[in-house]
């Protein structure tokens, strides 16, 4: 039997197809605004149906890969390990409306969450665990290969 990761190609895997397990956080869970996933170098690649329109849905992709890549840097301040990039998990920020927290999905993919000021932030972190860890290996999205610049 072929191991998942064998045959997914994240190029050609239909994310759409996933938008209806995003959409299961607005549904469930109150204040719970938008979904999205994204991967690591910032391409949508799934948003649930309350997401905002596409060209918002992409600057929140490239805004919450930022942020995470400046959560990895600043994970140097608390370990003693030569390689703190492991150790990132989420990122959670405040705002005087609501939260936006980006959390690992896999390989390569993290989800956006944008919720409302009376979010239960327990919840929505509890959810986003269940779904990364019941088809989380669908999320990946292993990096790109540079197809080098024909010189």
């Amino acid at each position: 039997m072929k191991d998942m990761n064998d045959v997914f190609d994240p190029d050609t895997f239909n994310f759409g197809s996933v938008d209806f397990l995003l959409d299961q956080a607005v549904q469930r869970i109150p204040h719970v605004r938008a979904v999205i996933l994204l991967t690591s170098d910032g391409l949508l690649r799934a948003q649930t149906r309350h997401a905002p329109e596409l060209d918002t849905a992409q600057r929140m992709a490239a805004a919450c890969t930022g942020l995470q890549a400046t959560s990895r840097g600043m994970g140097e301040l608390i370990t003693t390990e030569q390689d703190v990039a492991g150790g990132w998990r989420q990122t959670m920020v405040e705002f005087d409306d609501g939260y936006v927290l980006v959390v690992s999905a896999g390989q390569g993919t993290y989800l956006g969450i944008a919720t409302g000021e009376g979010a239960d932030l327990g919840r929505v972190g509890q959810w986003a665990q269940e779904l990364v860890q019941s088809v989380g290996h669908v999320l990946n999205s292993p990096a790109r290969q540079d197809v080098g610049s024909g010189s």
